[in-house]
């Protein structure tokens, strides 16, 4: 009976020495916008994390590294900080977030560029048209009603003038 408790507590302890081969990894899934100058992306739980690892990776190629904040930056990758990368062109990427503190866990996060026409994305063109609208509509009832009061005012001139010469 003595070697069934040896042995459980063995196993026990090996359980504990082989802990991190078993941690679950989690893995989420995200959109981001790619316009035709701007390809940026920002993972929140990666910021919320700056003291782990950080690798950015596309089509399973390393484009950059964030390890004990430094940064490391390759192709297509323009710059890099913790939880956030700036890239030359759209392209769909992977964050793995690899944190050894306590326990070995590992976050992943899948990004998938979608591309929108500038026009669509600065919509401040669009405000102009907006703002001479407004005007538009401020102004044309004034302009209405001055003229009325002007056309108002030289028929009461015509009456006057009719009513002086009688």
């Amino acid at each position: 009976m003595s070697w069934i408790k040896e042995v459980f507590v063995g196993l026990i302890s090996l359980s504990f020495y082989f802990w991190p081969v078993w941690t679950k990894v989690t893995e989420t899934t995200q959109s981001y916008t790619c316009t035709e100058d701007l390809h940026h992306v920002e993972s929140e739980y990666a910021m919320k994390h700056p003291d782990c690892d950080q690798y950015w990776s596309a089509q399973d190629l390393s484009i950059g590294t964030f390890l004990k904040s430094t940064p490391e930056c390759h192709s297509p990758c323009k710059e890099l900080f913790v939880g956030r990368i700036t890239m030359t062109e759209c392209v769909n990427i992977t964050l793995a977030v690899i944190c050894t503190r306590d326990d070995l866990t590992e976050h992943r996060v899948h990004f998938y560029g979608r591309r929108v026409p500038q026009s669509l994305h600065k919509p401040a063109k669009r405000g102009h048209i907006g703002i001479f609208l407004s005007i538009a509509l401020l102004v044309m009832p004034c302009i209405t009603i001055a003229c009325l009061l002007y056309a108002g005012c030289n028929q009461c001139t015509k009456i006057l003038d009719e009513e002086s010469l009688q």
